[in-house]
């Protein structure tokens, strides 16, 4: 009779929870992959994400600035824009790639 073993206990990958610890929350994805296309006003992100309430916004691009992915650059004689960082352009293939995986989802 063979003897029983314990499985080696699982682990989270402490690299993907902080990495989730942002991306995570609802709309930072979209947030990140709506200012792909250019800086944006708040006013700008609100109108094109739509559902997102003026709260919920403020505080998403607070999460986003305070994690280094979004700038907050006030231009004269503008407006104020939201722009991506590196880091934050860094994130775009896995956006697109998570948006692919959806509309595959969607269509089978």
């Amino acid at each position: 009779m063979a003897a029983r073993t314990t499985p080696a206990p699982l682990t989270a990958d402490a690299d993907l929870t902080a990495a989730f610890e942002v991306l995570g929350q609802k709309w930072n994805g979209i947030i990140l992959h709506t200012l792909a296309t250019r800086p944006a006003r708040f006013g700008e992100l609100r109108t094109a994400i739509g559902r997102i309430s003026v709260k919920m916004l403020a505080g998403r691009l607070r999460e986003l600035l305070d994690a280094g992915l979004i700038t907050h650059d006030r231009l004269p004689p503008g407006p104020a824009t939201y722009t991506l960082t590196t880091d934050g352009r860094a994130l775009l293939p896995a956006l697109e790639r998570i948006r692919s995986w959806s509309q595959r989802r969607r269509t089978t």
